[in-house]
């Protein structure tokens, strides 16, 4: 009795390992299926494949910016996941809007402005669905009513599908500009010691990318030039003069001998 005790015993463990390798194969190709389908393990949703340092600048900044006008903490890791379904970008035009209204009221010449923000049909829906390509559409025709520059418009493929995110950073970039035109605090601007660094973006990733780089990089300066020419009054001058009189040598300048 007890050898068929030990024996039922041993089968049961070996059962239970058994079970617990099968479910953790399975487990690990539903993460699998779920990275390849677009989900959570998509590296496609984050940055982590973007290896231009300029590119993950302007990711940053409208991270920043983004994230302070709709009250979300938005970063490299979610920005795609969370504005993919195009709900959030129609609320940040609900934001801008109120600013471009308000600016139609007190400018002389305001010009073509949207008339009313992009509304959403729903925030509940997948990035994938009909919903979340009716709201995109409806943002990017409110962004064209903005008066963004059609170069810098993402195509909608770029988003739902995830075939450009780049380029859709590079579009709400540009409607950040615009809304700071429109009197928006927007601090989307490159910081002064890398500014440079942008020119030329559009020559390596495609003409979207022109607008962002004049507005990142600014105009190119010419660099200051100094003169060196001493005058009589500078202070290499006058300590020549007391090298002069402490050597008691008021015929010849320090420098000379010194020279010699």
């Amino acid at each position: 009795v007890s050898t068929q005790s030990t024996g039922s015993s041993g089968i049961n463990a070996e059962y239970g390992i058994l079970t617990t390798f099968t479910k953790f194969n399975l487990s690990s190709i539903n993460m699998s299926r779920r990275g390849k389908q677009g989900g959570k393990y998509d590296r496609r949703m984050s940055f982590d494949d973007v290896k231009d340092e300029r590119m993950l600048v302007m990711v940053d900044k409208l991270c920043i910016w983004m994230g302070g006008v709709l009250g979300e903490k938005l970063n490299r890791e979610n920005l795609i996941t969370q504005i993919r379904n195009g709900g959030l970008m129609c609320k940040l035009g609900e934001e801008i809007q109120e600013c471009v209204d308000n600016y139609k009221n007190t400018a002389e010449e305001p010009g073509s402005l949207p008339k009313k923000a992009p509304r959403t049909s729903t925030t509940e829906c997948s990035g994938r669905s009909m919903e979340a390509r009716e709201n995109v559409m409806k943002f990017l025709t409110w962004a064209r009513e903005l008066r963004v520059p059609e170069s810098s418009i993402f195509s909608p493929d770029d988003l739902l599908k995830l075939k450009g995110k780049m380029n859709v950073v590079n579009t709400l970039l540009a409607v950040a500009r615009r809304a700071k035109d429109c009197g928006m605090a927007a601090d989307i601007d490159a910081p002064p010691k890398i500014a440079n660094a942008f020119k030329g973006l559009e020559e390596k990733f495609g003409k979207k990318f022109e607008h962002t780089a004049n507005a990142f990089g600014g105009e190119k300066k010419e660099l200051k030039t100094v003169s060196t020419k001493l005058k009589s009054s500078s202070a290499w001058k006058i300590v020549q003069q007391k090298i002069d009189s402490i050597l008691q040598l008021p015929g010849k300048p320090a420098y000379e001998i010194f020279r010699a």
